[in-house]
């Protein structure tokens, strides 16, 4: 792991993360307010990848593979 993260890093970390709990409340009221109906699971696939991609690159910045 990174023992020192630079301001940019950090900053873009804090996005990412930002970016990964929206998606996954955004899976969450989809959920909620339509259930898992063909439609409403593109939309939920669609998120769950934004959230997957925040999480890949906030891995890559913390050295964890």
């Amino acid at each position: 792991m990174h023992a020192l993260v630079s301001e940019d890093d950090a900053a873009e970390e804090r996005r990412l993360w930002a970016d990964y709990y929206e998606a996954i409340a955004r899976v969450l009221e989809i959920m909620r307010l339509e259930g898992t109906a063909e439609a409403a699971v593109t939309r939920i696939v669609a998120e769950d990848a934004i959230a997957a991609c925040a999480l890949a690159r906030i891995k890559e910045l913390r050295g964890i593979a």
